[in-house]
């Protein structure tokens, strides 16, 4: 009798185990390292933004604006215009040949009145010759104040791709949402693009905004804005599209032309 308990007992012991190893096997219990990738992850990671190497110059093609240029090569396009000798209104044409680089821009500096009548021979030999010694490149711009920008969220889904300065393709933040969503401003501004012209970003909409900030909605389905509109902060601009095979908004903030962590400046929520 005692031998077969005890050989019920190992028997219910081996199915047991039996068990538990198939439970383990099972895909819930797999390590994140042997799962790879999450499927949103993953489809995430084919839809970024094109990272594009900078070359020295650049022919300017149809539907190229100077404000979309210098967004793809991450430039300035106020140093990118002096550069390249263009006036404030900032107008280029097709097949013009830009070299893909910024002028420094140097601020004049503000003398004290109490002294300004008793200098201003002098200051004006020193500006002289200094305009004469000067790269062609250096432009004189007026001192920037600093500004305040109220900004809001462009819409109000999940972040599911965070800001990674170290990852060329991670200029911005990605935002879950559905196809046909309101995207909204994140401050007021002008739109100084709206197109499909920029490889990687499907259709594009880039507001200016005070203090030399950009800010860009990417993969629209549909535009409601156009080209030197201005806006208000929390107004529809665009609708949802697709990024990928699932819907959301792929938005930066760029200040000086270069790319920055867009939640740094949004509120927090």
């Amino acid at each position: 009798m005692r031998t077969v308990v005890l050989v019920s007992k190992k028997c219910i012991v081996f199915v047991l185990i039996i068990l538990l190893t198939s439970c383990l096997n099972s895909e819930r219990f797999v390590s994140i390292e042997k799962r790879g990738v999450p499927k949103w992850q993953a489809n995430a990671t084919t839809t970024q933004p094109v990272a594009t190497s900078r070359p020295s110059s650049y022919r300017v093609k149809r539907g190229d604006t100077l404000y979309s240029i210098a967004f793809r090569f991450g430039l300035n396009y106020k140093k990118l215009a002096a550069a390249n000798g263009i006036g404030n209104d900032y107008k280029i044409y097709q097949g013009q040949r830009l070299s893909l680089k910024e002028a420094s821009l140097v601020s004049s500096r503000s003398v004290p009145k109490s002294t300004q009548s008793s200098n201003s021979n002098t200051d004006s030999r020193r500006s002289q010759s200094a305009s004469q010694k000067s790269d062609t490149a250096t432009v004189v711009a007026k001192p920037v104040a600093q500004v305040y920008i109220d900004w809001s969220w462009p819409h109000d889904g999940k972040i599911v791709r965070t800001f990674d300065p170290d990852q060329s393709a991670q200029k911005g933040i990605d935002i879950a949402g559905r196809i046909g969503d309101s995207v909204a401003a994140a401050a007021e501004g002008t739109v100084v693009y709206a197109g499909d012209g920029l490889a990687g970003y499907g259709n594009l909409i880039i507001v200016e905004h005070e203090g030399s900030f950009l800010s860009a909605y990417a993969f629209a389905e549909e535009i409601l804005v156009k080209e030197k509109e201005s806006v208000t902060a929390g107004q529809t601009i665009a609708t949802m599209g697709n990024q990928g095979d699932q819907a959301g908004l792929h938005f930066e903030i760029r200040r000086e032309g270069t790319p920055v962590n867009p939640t740094i400046y949004l509120p927090k929520r």
